[in-house]
């Protein structure tokens, strides 16, 4: 009996030293779920965090939709006077009604998606400014 309580002992204390030595990239929060101890992928990359949006009402232009979904993100749009003609005149159209409710999808996704295929993503991850360039094929040429 005293043997098979030592034996039980030295195994306890064997894994009671095996943890203490382990690495700290673990903690458990019960008996079967553990989480890794570092920042989740939408913590580093802003852009890639998940969201479901239903728009309100109050919510009318395109403008309104990437300002609303921005607005906890830790983005903003750059600054009006840094907008091209096309940018602004793409965020002032109407926000269709088949994107009043959105997701899930990142966010990144998400402005692409309300912004449409003319556009592509610029993000400043210094300034945490997002931009958006017209690609070549959708320039038109002016007239003189």
């Amino acid at each position: 009996m005293q043997k098979r309580f030592a034996a039980a002992a030295a195994g306890l204390l064997l894994c009671v030293a095996f943890s203490a030595n382990a690495d700290n990239s673990m903690t458990q929060f019960g008996r079967y779920l553990t989480m890794m101890n570092k920042p989740t992928q939408a913590q580093t990359d802003l852009l890639s965090q998940t969201m479901q949006v239903r728009f309100p009402e109050t919510v009318r232009t395109i403008g309104d939709a990437m300002d609303y979904l921005l607005k906890f993100s830790g983005y903003s749009l750059i600054e009006d006077n840094k907008r091209s003609v096309y940018l602004k005149n793409t965020l002032s159209k109407p926000l269709p009604t088949v994107d009043r409710d959105f997701g899930p999808m990142s966010l990144k996704d998400g402005l692409i998606t309300l912004i449409g295929p003319a556009f592509s993503l610029e993000h400043d991850p210094l300034n945490r400014t997002i931009n958006f360039h017209l690609k070549s094929g959708f320039k038109k040429e002016r007239k003189q």
